[in-house]
């Protein structure tokens, strides 16, 4: 392994930080809760309260770890949004970063955790299912609810399919909201970064009346972009450090290939060898501009002494706009171009450039603007012997409008065959026509789409018996569920309407047993208590599949908690994975030598057609997880709160595309490769898909790859997931300290069934990752700090001879909050005021040689310094 030297800051404040809070091991952090937490306005009553993990009411997750961040840790954090606020769990992928959709910024926010993809954990708020919001994903998305709505977010680190469904293979990710709240807050924040700003304002009002109460809340936020071009510790040039140099050819001042040798041009001269290099990344952005509305309203009224009606409805309103390189370009002119600028002699030339003088910016700005709605209704009825039917339903609904800007290569190739001023492109400077340059910029994928999901449900709940150790209760429940989604626009000059839609319909059950409790303890058997839950999902696309699960909580003594979890999940296909258009591509033999090789024709290779897009025939993917762990409050140190916890995760039937040279060699995909088709072969696969580039006539055909998405992906990882905290009280207050993190012990990979297995360890994931928190409460004035650790990565990269692996530097930033509650008197009762400081010492991202000079995921702000003031009336 190479371990290349590169000078890095010191941070000995922040290693001391660090071991202090793992030496003190202690504060309010990510800890299980052994109960559900009251909501606030005094509502205590605990089998009011669904704790997420179990669909009985006030039943915790029977032997699964529960991580809570509360609403005191919430206003602590200062964070902007939701997935800035869950940027500070170790277990989510986003953990130390600035959370922004994925796909290029047209995914979703969902983060993952522990490694898998985002697809594998499902976001819910108050317990129900989230609509999709992305223009190229439709898993559900994380809520955009103000942060003065929220109470709190419980974590399941743990499969929940037996509850929860699709999605839920990973754990899931809760936004419970607050309720039964009396009077108004608001809230106002700034903070400036080096070349960024961000702020938002919100408000919150709550009225609560006999039998009834109202809460409203909103926020708006935005921030500023950031570039690379605005952050000096990016590289291309990695030959200093045994890579290569990946700087780009294609650049503002292009570069021309003549006889395979490079001539740069600057200025109309021509310059042997001198080939012109550019960072093009630097006029990209690393983080995007963006504005946000959300708006909560829920509300709760007693109809009679047994029914209860309630509703809530999340409407968010987001744009981003995302600066995008140009993209590169390279055309082939002859000296009959009249703008041609080649070496002496030369008839003909390769030109590389970047399209920036016909864009007449540095950069293409894409857009994506999403609304989403989530709302439900229900009645909840008090049924004798305290049993509880609740009959509700939700509707859902998003709109995302995306606009990315491109360029028509038709029209750019014809003008490059130009031989008049008015009809040729200039590649080399700005007299191109403005005739012929609006071709060139006339295309864009402009795309719309609008997604629905609508449910009725029903569930019964409460105790079924009495046994010596406590009462056995359950929960049975029925829902239907639809789902739609609809595609309308263009990419480029091609339609792709997209109408796809499914039905759900789903029964569930769970029972809790307390085997030995409070009424027939005894030595080492001070509670034991058993969960037995499953779940059956029917799906109209693909059919159904069956999830149960088991847990137990052991208490041998007080203090002192075991528990086990063992079940099945399952993913169910994105709709746009099942249903999206198939579209059929043409490589002629010379272009299949290079991108569709098959290794059996040696040097006759043929022409080939490949199709890619959805599939019909997707299965769910399916995952195996159990864990198990402890929990420890001493009855000496009640302040003291420990949990461990061991998972493991066999995640199989993953989907993805069959790629070259895969396809080729893995036994796996044998059946997705037809040589020489015959006509009838030929004519079924192109019939199920859309011609995109196929000429006509369709030449001898010697291949057909039929390289649609499909089940055969296999992810195996198992790790710790462990909390520490105390809290000390002195006479001028509290002191408090924690530590949480995730340690992944394994981490293995196949692209199929039959492919070797990689290990994810030695190719860019984490091994560890942990959170740190020191603080003080003294009175009025509130300090803590905490330092935000990810393990350096290890990875591979491209050397002059080949390929080398690399091990970066571990990525290691401090946070700073100071609150200060100001007098509660005149204009300043029930103020606070809070200052926010994010990567105190503005730490520089690991160095990596490749891919922009990072050693894995960072946050691009850097030191971010921020107030808040926080009112109550």
């Amino acid at each position: 392994m190479v371990k290349v030297g590169r000078g890095t800051r010191q941070i000995a404040l922040a290693g001391t930080a660090l071991a202090a809070a793992m030496f003190f091991a202690a504060g309010p952090g990510w800890a299980q809760t052994a109960s559900p937490p009251p909501q606030d306005g005094g509502d205590t009553t605990v089998d009011a309260v669904i704790v997420t993990g179990s669909s009985i009411r006030g039943v915790p997750p029977t032997g699964s770890n529960l991580i809570s961040v509360t609403r005191d840790d919430i206003e602590t954090i200062g964070a902007a949004n939701t997935p800035d606020l869950v940027a500070t769990i170790p277990q989510l992928n986003s953990f130390n970063t600035a959370p922004q959709p994925s796909l290029s910024g047209f995914g979703s926010f969902a983060p993952g955790m522990r490694g898998l993809p985002a697809s594998a954990t499902l976001p819910l708020m108050d317990g129900r299912r989230l609509v999709a919001a992305a223009a190229n994903e439709t898993n559900p998305d994380f809520p955009l609810i103000p942060s003065l709505a929220i109470q709190r977010i419980e974590v399941i680190a743990d499969g929940a399919s037996s509850v929860y469904g699709s999605d839920a293979v990973a754990g899931v990710v809760n936004f419970i909201t607050r309720r039964n709240f009396s009077g108004v807050e608001v809230s106002a924040s700034y903070g400036v970064a080096d070349d960024y700003h961000s702020g938002n304002i919100g408000g919150l009002a709550g009225w609560s009346w006999g039998g009834g109460s109202l809460l409203a809340a909103y926020q708006y936020t935005e921030n500023g972009n950031i570039t690379g071009g605005d952050r000096d510790y990016r590289l291309q040039d990695f030959r200093p450090y045994g890579g290569i140099d990946t700087r780009a050819t294609s650049c503002p001042s292009p570069n021309v290939l003549a006889n395979t040798s490079f001539w740069s041009v600057l200025q109309g001269a021509p310059t042997f060898g001198a080939a012109n290099h550019c960072d093009n990344g630097a006029v990209a952005d690393l983080v995007p501009s963006s504005r946000i509305h959300s708006l909560f309203v829920s509300g709760r009224q007693q109809l009679t002494d047994q029914a209860t009606l309630w509703g809530e409805v999340l409407y968010s309103d987001r744009k981003d706009e995302l600066r995008a390189a140009p993209p590169a370009q390279t055309v082939f002119i002859f000296n009959t171009n009249p703008f041609f600028q080649g070496p002496p002699g030369a008839t003909n030339e390769y030109v590389l450039f970047r399209p920036d003088n016909l864009i007449g910016s540095d950069h293409f700005t894409n857009t994506d603007d999403r609304t989403a709605g989530n709302s439900s209704l229900g009645v909840d009825f008090a049924l004798p012997r305290d049993l509880n039917l609740s009959v509700y339903g939700t509707y859902d609904w998003a709109g995302n409008d995306a606009y990315i800007p491109q360029i028509n290569a038709t029209a750019l190739a014809t003008a490059a065959a130009g031989t008049t001023t008015a009809t040729a492109l200039d590649p080399f400077g700005s007299s191109t026509s403005p005739a012929v340059r609006a071709a060139i910029l006339d295309s864009a994928t402009d795309v719309n789409i609008e997604q629905r999901a609508s449910l009725a449900a029903a569930k019964l709940d409460g105790p079924l018996l009495d046994l010596p150790g406590g009462t056995l209760r359950f929960a049975v429940g029925g829902e239907i569920r639809r789902e739609t989604f609809e595609q309308r626009g263009f990419v480029g000059a091609t339609a792709v309407p997209e109408n796809l839609e499914r039905d759900i319909r789903s029964v569930y059950g769970e029972l809790f047993i307390p085997i030995f409790g409070e009424g027939n303890a005894r030595p080492l058997l001070r509670s034991l208590t058993l969960s037995l839950s499953g779940r059956y999902d029917d799906y109209s696309d693909f059919g159904s599949t069956s999830n149960p699960k088991v847990g137990l909580t052991w208490e041998p003594a007080e203090g002192v908690s075991l528990r086990g979890s063992y079940g099945t999940s399952f993913r169910a296909p994105g709709l746009r994975q099942v249903g999206a258009t198939v579209g059929s591509y043409y490589l002629s033999a010379s272009q299949s030598a290079t991108y569709a090789n098959d290794p059996t024709r040696g040097a006759s290779q043929v022409n080939t057609v490949y199709l890619l897009g959805g599939n019909r025939d997707l299965q769910p993917e399916e995952a195996t997880t159990w864990s198990f762990g402890v929990d420890l409050q001493p009855v000496s140190l009640p302040a003291l709160r420990a949990s461990l916890t061991y998972y493991n995760i066999e995640y199989t039937n993953v989907i993805g595309t069959p790629t070259v040279p895969y396809v080729f060699t893995d036994p796996t995909f044998a059946s997705l490769v037809y040589r020489n088709p015959n006509a009838t072969q030929l004519n079924s696969l192109l019939a199920i898909a859309t011609p995109v580039n196929l000429p006509a006539p369709l030449p001898t055909i010697g291949n057909v790859l039929d390289l649609r998405l499909n089940n055969f992906g296999i992810r195996k990882t198992d790790g710790l997931d462990f909390d520490i905290n105390y809290r000390w009280s002195t006479r001028f207050g509290a002191v408090f300290a924690d530590l949480a993190g995730n340690y992944i012990l394994n981490f293995d990979t196949q692209f199929s069934p039959g492919a070797a297995v990689t290990d994810s360890l030695k190719l860019g994931t984490p091994r560890w990752t942990a959170r740190g928190t020191l603080g003080l409460d003294a009175g009025a004035l509130a300090v803590a700090t905490f330092v935000n650790y990810r393990a350096g990565i290890t990875n591979n990269f491209t050397t002059p001879t080949g390929v080398s692996a690399y091990e970066a530097d571990p990525y290691m930033t401090v946070d700073l909050r100071v609150t200060w509650t100001l007098p509660d008197v005149g204009w300043t009762k029930g103020s606070v005021l809070a200052l926010q400081v994010n990567d105190l010492f503005d730490q520089d991202p690991p160095f990596f040689p490749a891919t922009d000079g990072i050693g894995g995921a960072y946050n691009p702000i850097g030191r971010f310094v921020g107030l808040n003031l926080r009112k109550s009336f």
